[in-house]
């Protein structure tokens, strides 16, 4: 795509080049490591509008918004909220559901370009089961973050997008609110890949802290090879527009913003089609997903790029062989197919060793917790289960 002629000037080469480097590339960067951006990049979605009112009658209320829109703000109560300095100083949003002297606590860790607003079904289905009192004491605390960079929370420098940092945040997390107890960590995409990032900064919590891991739809490495499902000629197509479409999100964030408006329509199928596979999804739930990566930074974006691309988390895994671990993935995820999870089982000892359970859920794509929720909700249960039924008498605070 060429950009108009100025009178009396010729775009320069590099421009052209810019151009269509950053609408191909844009598309193929979101391809290779999270959810591509969508119809909606043009508007920054905050959490509180991630509920659409898309599907309702003109001019309805915000009342009827929030008891027709079940991915609506409502659904997502907290009964407390914090921000919690990293060690370089960012501060991380969290949001937790249930008493802070339950039991046991179960932190989740959501995906690339996602926020925590992505575990909506999981939070309001656990939070009612195990985080309320229900006439008993519950049995389970739900702690909520968004990565740096995205959601709620602040941007740290560029530098600093990496696993081992993202490891050293879900520490933070931890250190700040669950000083004490038992905890299982939760993760999908990206945020399993910042569970076993945890694991390899601080192997010592497995066993003793850390009591049960699950890890969805995610990868231990190799990501970089991955074709997505595309054709040849795409594939390398989109190796090679990468770096620019990378330099042009962080040196030219205002522009690359604009492209992505321009390529929506086009990118928008791409991220449906790497979302889902079930023929039946609400369309809700891509508006839904459009609306936060909506509100993930280009820069943002392009900065984790080379840390998921050069994920080697092999070694990481090793700590998590102490513990009850779920490993669940959709059967036809193109993204990180389930090969991958197939993997993460044989590092954990194949599905003979003790406490691993590898879950493939059907006619499921990448976003399996939005696609199956049911699902995912009971494969998790289940781990939690497992994970109670294990502690001492007395084990929390």
């Amino acid at each position: 795509m060429a950009t108009p002629k100025r009178p009396g000037r010729q775009p320069h080469p590099h421009h052209r080049v810019g151009v269509l480097g950053a609408v191909l590339g844009l598309a193929a960067a979101g391809t290779a490591v999270g959810i591509a951006v969508s119809r909606a990049a043009a508007r920054r979605v905050g959490a509180e509008r991630l509920g659409s009112k898309a599907g309702l009658p003109p001019g309805a209320s915000d009342a009827e918004l929030r008891e027709d829109d079940p991915l609506g703000p409502e659904s997502r109560r907290a009964d407390r909220t914090a921000l919690v300095p990293a060690d370089d100083g960012v501060l991380l949003a969290v949001e937790e559901v249930g008493p802070s002297d339950a039991p046991l606590t179960v932190v989740f860790c959501h995906g690339y370009s996602l926020s925590m607003a992505s575990w909506t079904f999981q939070r309001r289905a656990l939070g009612a089961a195990l985080a309320t009192a229900n006439g008993s004491r519950p049995t389970a605390r739900l702690v909520f973050y968004d990565q740096r960079g995205h959601g709620a929370s602040g941007r740290g420098p560029a530098e600093h997008s990496t696993m081992e940092q993202l490891g050293r945040d879900l520490d933070a997390v931890l250190r700040a609110r669950v000083p004490h107890g038992p905890v299982v960590l939760v993760g999908h995409s990206m945020g399993g890949m910042t569970v076993m990032a945890l694991a390899e900064v601080r192997p010592e919590l497995f066993g003793t802290r850390v009591v049960g891991a699950a890890l969805m739809s995610t990868s231990s490495g190799n990501l970089a090879d991955l074709d997505f499902g595309l054709p040849e000629l795409l594939t390398r197509l989109r190796a090679a527009v990468l770096p620019i479409a990378a330099f042009t999100m962080r040196r030219r964030p205002g522009f690359a913003e604009r492209t992505r408006r321009l390529a929506a329509d086009l990118i928008s199928h791409v991220t449906w089609s790497l979302s889902f596979a079930s023929k039946d999804v609400d369309p809700a739930l891509g508006r839904y997903v459009d609306s936060m990566i909506a509100g993930t930074p280009v820069e943002v974006i392009a900065e984790f790029y080379p840390a998921l691309a050069g994920l080697d988390e092999t070694a990481a895994l090793q700590p998590l062989r102490g513990v009850p671990v779920l490993v669940l993935t959709g059967d036809k995820d193109t993204l990180i197919p389930p090969e991958h999870s197939d993997m993460i089982v044989e590092l954990l000892g194949g599905l003979g060793a003790p406490g691993v359970e590898h879950v493939v859920v059907s006619e499921a794509g990448h976003m399996v917790p939005l696609e199956k929720p049911d699902e995912v909700t009971t494969a998790l249960a289940a781990l939690l289960r497992r994970v109670v039924a294990d502690l001492p008498t007395g084990a929390g605070r």
